[in-house]
């Protein structure tokens, strides 16, 4: 009898070993901010949205700044990209000094969506309905760099390339030929017109987009009229510059697994956030730009994302929502979680009004480094912008540059 229950006996001890090795299942139920670590540097800048290259640095746009104090003939840029090498505690930047320059008053164009694919940086330029910053973007023109960022060119709908110098004429114009989206399915908020897919965001699946295991890039929007309700489209990596390979999000099916279209018109939505805050008032049309990156250690897609609050007024009539001025009070942040790039997705943060460190703190657009994630994947760095004013009453002065600091995942 002893040989037959020392063999039970040692099949369940391997057993029960072998299930001290499985991963254990854990979730987000929320985040702690590290407040100590909070870091502004640059001379001036927003709208940073990061990609994680080959080289193992990262690529942030940067709108209406100058991040390194660059001698231009504007002074600054309305959008520009800059190389970030190194870790979030001391990394060095250097400029991308062959990048179109869509300054001046022609230039009325914002950069927002990035992403590094086998070798290849693409980037995304939204267009203003006038000759400065304004709202509703028109539509978006889609760059590419096959070099790590010597070299630029525009792919039009078809894929088809056009190589654009610093100075090149072709990079400001606007016509159905040059723009990948060009205010199309337009609807109105209350009367005036908006266009999805007008500024976007792309997920970012690791280094170079080496995380990725479906062979698609995935590609965010808000709703230009209804900017809480989030759009998504896919499209296998290497037909990206082919508009007519796009598909759209129209729904998840009874087993959460998403239905798609090729039909923009007939698009649906992926995740609904606040219109409004608990007072009421409401948020614009420059909300709701996700940052989604992929979390290795934890196995999940990490979203952070937040609502700019309307005009002066916040209601929900068409001048307030797409006032110019979108910082009457500090924006809201969130931040949700998936196992999919497309979700659904679960939230395990929200406030309101995030407050860093000054109640006359305006903070928007959050962004998540896809690089600096720790190896268990609890620990990532939050960046972001700020709008907030000075002594003197002058917005975008005391803090509009480069904002960071650590955050906690916290698991159940």
């Amino acid at each position: 009898m002893k040989p037959i229950i020392l063999y039970f006996l040692s099949a369940f001890v391997f057993i029960t070993l072998d299930n001290c090795n499985a991963p254990r299942q854990t979730v987000p139920q929320g985040v702690h901010f590290h407040k100590e670590s909070l870091k502004r540097m640059g001379a001036s800048g927003d709208n940073w949205c990061i990609t994680w290259t080959r080289d193992d640095s990262q690529i942030t746009s940067m709108c209406d700044g100058n991040w390194l104090n660059l001698d231009t003939p504007h002074g600054g840029f309305h959008t520009h990209l800059f190389r970030i090498i190194g870790g979030h505690e001391n990394f060095q930047r250097e400029d991308i000094p062959n990048y179109p320059d869509f300054s001046g008053e022609e230039g009325s164009w914002f950069g927002y969506g990035i992403v590094s694919i086998d070798d290849n940086i693409y980037a995304t330029i939204s267009k203003t309905p006038g000759g400065s910053w304004s709202g509703p973007f028109r539509g978006i023109k889609l760059l590419k760099s096959p070099d790590n960022g010597k070299s630029w060119f525009r792919v039009d709908k078809q894929g088809g390339e056009l190589l654009l110098t610093r100075e090149d004429s072709m990079r400001n114009v606007v016509n159905n030929k040059e723009m990948f989206f060009l205010e199309e399915n337009g609807m109105p908020h209350q009367k005036q017109m908006a266009y999805p897919f007008s500024f976007v965001a792309f997920v970012q699946d690791g280094q170079n987009n080496t995380a990725n295991k479906d062979g698609f890039i995935y590609i965010y929007s808000p709703e230009g009229a209804n900017s809480n309700k989030l759009l998504l489209a896919r499209v296998k990596k290497e037909y990206l510059g082919i508009r007519d390979n796009w598909q759209y999000f129209t729904k998840y099916d009874s087993q959460n697994n998403p239905l798609w279209t090729n039909s923009l018109s007939e698009h649906g939505y992926v995740y609904k956030f606040p219109e409004k805050d608990s007072e009421g008032h409401y948020f614009g049309w420059y909300s709701w730009l996700p940052s989604v990156v992929w979390n290795e250690g934890l196995g999940l897609y990490i979203m952070v994302n937040g609502g700019t609050y309307g005009g002066r007024g916040m209601t929900n009539s068409d001048k307030d929502y797409y006032d110019a001025w979108m910082h009457t009070e500090t924006g809201s942040l969130g931040f949700w979680y998936s196992e999919k790039p497309y979700g659904p997705w679960k939230q395990f943060f929200y406030t309101d009004q995030w407050i860093v460190d000054n109640k006359k703190n305006r903070t928007y657009q959050p962004k998540l480094s896809p690089k600096w994630i720790s190896e268990d994947g609890t620990e990532m760095i939050l960046i972001w912008s700020d709008a907030m004013s000075n002594e003197k009453g002058q917005s975008h002065t005391v803090n509009y540059l480069w904002n960071q600091m650590n955050f906690t995942i916290i698991l159940n």
